[in-house]
Order: C-alpha cells, then structure tokens, then sequence
C-alpha cells in the first residue's frame, strides 16, 4: 500500500513491522495438535500422558538470548512457532528437537541426548551436490591437499589425517552448518532446518549414515517445503487419519 508515492511498509520501522507481520502465525495450532494426540490416545486405549505435549513457549527475552548466541536470526516461521506453540514437542514423523538452555548455551536435543545440537552460524549450509568442494576448501586451507575422492564419504579419511581424533567431528559439524538438527524421523532418519544461505528455511531429509545426501522435503506438487508448510501438511494429514 501506498500514501502520496511512499511506500507504508518501508516507512514503518522493521521491529514493529517484522512483529506485526508474523504476530499469530500459528493460532490454533498448538490446541489442533493437542485433540490430535488425544484422539490417538482415546483410539489406542491408552492412559492419559504424564508430561505436557509440548514444550513451554519461549519468551520474547528467550528468543532474543537464543538469536544473540547465535548471531543470526532464526527463520520467522520457525520464530514464531517457538513462541506460539513450544520449543519442541509433536512434529512430522516422530517429534521436533526441543530447544534448551543447557550449561548456558541455546541447543536442539533429541530426546535424552546429553549433547544439544550448537548452530554454526559461521558460513552458508552446503548443498550435497557442493559438499565435495567444500570440503577440499577447507583441508587446503589446512595446509593439505586432498587425495583422491572417496565414493562413499568423500574426503573423510583425510579429515582424520589433518584433524587427528577430532576429525571425523570436525567432518559432522562442517557438514550441519548453518541448519538446525529440527526433528528425528525414526530409523535413522532426521530433518534439517537450513538458517544460513540462500535457502534459509527450507527443509532438508536426511539419513543418519555417514555421508547420506540432504534431500529437500517437497510437498504433493513438488515445491519445497518450509518450516510452517512442512508443518501442517503434517498435522492436516493426521487429522484426516483421526476423521
């Protein structure tokens, strides 16, 4: 919209615009989830849960702490969702990753994990078709020139001869940079929320192998998922299971 030639949504200050563009993206969501699970519950002749569905919310002084640590701001859907809904709980496949505060710092932990996942903020996801030459970058910033590629985990073992016994960790958190460990999807498999680079959003499927593709979540007509289509498409689909 316009008033005299000037546009009304660059004249308003991006704080209060970014918070009233996103305000209540997610309203009835957390409530819709909730009969879901409950219905499920009902069918199965289960017990009532002992523990909350969800996560608490987390604050508006929470986000902003989580956003500082890391040094970059986290997709709006995902934002919101944080602050809406909760900070883990029922999600696509099995359940989201919960984000904690855990010995002082932001993660993402699955489960009973000890060791939340830290974002890497320090560069740009890497798309799988570009993981080889990310790769070769860094052993020769490291002084070493690659050997030949590996079919199978590119160049994994020469990560081991520069890095020592830190390599292959050194090689995990390379490969997870700049997305967020978003959900575990049983039998190994697990989601990725990309928040650094050009497809900052975006969904990513994964195996937990060691060098498995990141293959974009794309819904019924092949478009690629974000966070909140990702999302419910999951929920609208369970609910039809329970109708």
């Amino acid at each position: 919209m316009s008033v005299a030639g000037t546009n009304v949504r660059a004249r308003r200050p991006p704080s209060i615009w970014r918070a009233v563009s996103t305000h209540m993206q997610w309203s009835g969501v957390r409530e819709r989830v909730i009969a879901v699970e409950e219905a499920e519950r009902r069918a199965r002749g289960r017990a009532p849960y002992g523990y909350p569905t969800f996560e608490p919310v987390l604050t508006p002084a929470e986000l902003v702490e989580v956003e500082a640590q890391l040094g970059v701001s986290l997709p709006d859907e995902y934002r919101t969702f944080l602050a809406e809904v909760g900070a883990g709980g029922p999600g696509p496949a099995l359940n989201l990753t919960s984000l904690h505060r855990v010995d002082g710092k932001w993660g993402w932990i699955w489960e009973s994990e000890d060791q939340p996942w830290l974002l890497d903020p320090s560069g740009p996801f890497v798309e799988t078709e570009d993981w080889a030459d990310q790769q070769t970058a860094t052993l020769r910033a490291a002084g070493y020139e690659p050997t030949t590629r590996d079919v199978d985990d590119d160049y994994l073992d020469d990560y081991r001869k520069v890095f020592g016994d830190a390599g292959e960790e050194v090689w995990v958190l390379e490969r997870g940079r700049g997305a967020i460990h978003i959900s575990d999807n049983g039998c190994g498999m697990t989601g990725w929320l990309i928040v650094v680079g050009p497809h900052r959003g975006e969904l990513r499927d994964r195996d937990c192998a060691v060098n498995p593709p990141f293959e974009p979540y794309v819904d019924a007509n092949g478009n690629r998922h974000t966070f909140r289509s990702w999302y419910l498409e999951w929920l609208e689909q369970r609910e039809r299971e329970v109708r």
